[in-house]
Order: structure tokens, then C-alpha cells, then sequence
């Protein structure tokens, strides 16, 4: 039986230490040719605080003036609340997730902005990749394991961070909303279908993605309870689910759906030891 990385640390939580055991031990079993990892972005592999997401990064650039700052800050500030109540019936969360998403698209369009200004945006943000995602990222790209990174922000900026991150791997796929542009390289639009957190299952429905890579086992990180949805279109025989649980409030409702849960702002340590151990690369332990 395989032995858990945070077995017996406070800030991990297992909905069922025996089950998870026995997932892990399957896939060491199953060998890395039928495992593949599937990731949410924002706040999954991204940091919880200093905090910053693939919006922010844009919403939140100084150099668009007072004006933007202060409609953009607004939109945030009516949508996020209803975006963060699970207690709300879903279509009511859908639908306020796609007025922010248009609202907010609105925004970035009359700010006329080039593509070469997206690192320059980045760099001026506070979104970072959490310790140890590019040590995770390195680690699964030497041992070709699939990963998709699968969110509902934007993929111009994913690409962006990753690229000077230096951990952009040929092993890697990311699902994502793509900026469009004209002959100059200004941004007018966002490609269709939009993706939000709330739709994620529909997109993947559809996504080419999911019809060509077909493997037993499946690893999925995510820090929303939507984004358990993202496998749904995945062919599996088991998935260990990972949630990076940002909120105590929130711990016992991701317990009873997420299989682990890092609570607090971890790094991919714990997450990285999971893999490790899929891998061969060390031994089954109990403490870490």
C-alpha cells in the first residue's frame, strides 16, 4: 500500500486517507503511459497571496489610467461575491460569471491594447506560479506525462508566465480563452466559446483534447468545486483529486467532493511527492 505525502500534517485533509492510499498505489501499479495530470490555473497553480490571476494581471495595469482601474475594480466587486456563493443556485453563478466575463472583455477591448504588452503587464503584477510548480512542471515533462492546463482565464497570459517561468514544456496543453487581435497586434476580442469557471463542462465537451488523450489515470488539481468538472469529459478508470483549499470556510464542503486538500497557501511540495511516488523516483514513506 502506498504511503501519503502529509499523512500527518494539519494543513493536508483527506476525505478518506485508506481510499486515496489505494488510488495512489493503483496508478503506481498502472505504470506513468496510462497517467495524465489535469490542472485549474488561477489560484491552483498560481499563488493565493500574494494574489493575482490571469484578469488581474490586465485589470489591475496601472497604465490604462484612473478611469479603467476604478470600472474594472467596480465589475470585480458586483461579480466576485456571487462568483465565490456556492450557496446560490448554479445558473444564477453561471450567469453572473458570464456578464463579469463580458463586462470585463468590454473593458480590455476599449483599452486597445498591443499583444507585445502582455509581459509587460505580467511583470508589473503580483500573479506568481506557487513554489515548486516549475519543479512539479520539470518533473512530468521528464517522464512525458501528459498535462493540461485547463481554465477559465486567458491563455495569452498562461503562455506569457510560463514562457518566462522557463517551464513551457512540448508535453503541456492549455485550455483557455485566447485574446484576439487585428493585423497590428491590438486586442479586439475573446475567440469563442468563452470559458468560465461554470463552463468548463461544456467546453470540454467539445474540446479535441479530450477525444485524444485517453488514459486510465487521472491526477486533477483545481481550488474550485467547479473544477471537478473538468474531468468529466476525461476517459478514466480513477482520479485522485488535489484541491488547494484557499478558504477555511470552504474546508468541509471540498472535503466531502476532493479526495485531498492542502489547506492555507502550500506550495506543489505536497503535490510533487504525489507525482514522485508515481514516477519511482523515491520511496513510499510516511512522513515527508
Amino acid at each position: 500500500m502506498a504511503n501519503l505525502p502529509g499523512a500527518e500534517d494539519s494543513t493536508v485533509v483527506f476525505r478518506d486517507q485508506s481510499i486515496v492510499s489505494e488510488k495512489l498505489q493503483k496508478f503506481i501499479q498502472s505504470g506513468i503511459s496510462n497517467f495524465q495530470i489535469v490542472a485549474d490555473f488561477d489560484y491552483t497553480m498560481t499563488s493565493w497571496a500574494p494574489s493575482g490571476t490571469c484578469f488581474s494581471v490586465i485589470r489591475m495595469y496601472s497604465g490604462f489610467g484612473e478611469e479603467f482601474l476604478s470600472k474594472t475594480e467596480a465589475i470585480k466587486n458586483k461579480h466576485l461575491p456571487i462568483h465565490l456563493d456556492f450557496s446560490l443556485p448554479e445558473e444564477v453563478r453561471k450567469e453572473s460569471d458570464y456578464q463579469w466575463f463580458t463586462k470585463i472583455m468590454t473593458c480590455f477591448v476599449d483599452a486597445k491594447f498591443p499583444k507585445t504588452l502582455i509581459p509587460v503587464m505580467l511583470e508589473a503584477s503580483q500573479c506568481r506560479l506557487r513554489a515548486g510548480v516549475v519543479e512539479f512542471l520539470k518533473l512530468a515533462h521528464k517522464h512525458n506525462i501528459p498535462v493540461l492546463i485547463f481554465s477559465g482565464g486567458i491563455k495569452d497570459v498562461i503562455d506569457a508566465l510560463l514562457d518566462r517561468e522557463g517551464c513551457y514544456f512540448d508535453n503541456i496543453s492549455i485550455i483557455s480563452n485566447r485574446l484576439k487581435y487585428d493585423d497590428k497586434e491590438i486586442m479586439v476580442g475573446v475567440e469563442e466559446p468563452f470559458i468560465t469557471a461554470s463552463t468548463k463542462l461544456e467546453v470540454a465537451r467539445e474540446d479535441i483534447y479530450f477525444k485524444n488523450v485517453i488514459r486510465d489515470n487521472v491526477l486533477l488539481l483545481g481550488d474550485m468545486l467547479s473544477d471537478l468538472k473538468m474531468a468529466s469529459c476525461v476517459k478514466y478508470t480513477d482520479m485522485l483529486s488535489v484541491a488547494f483549499c484557499n478558504h477555511d470556510k470552504d474546508k468541509e464542503q471540498y472535503r466531502e467532493n476532493f479526495d485531498m486538500l492542502l489547506m492555507g497557501n502550500p506550495g506543489f511540495e505536497r503535490v510533487t511527492e504525489l507525482l514522485r511516488q508515481i514516477v519511482g523516483e523515491q520511496p513510499n514513506r510516511v512522513e515527508l
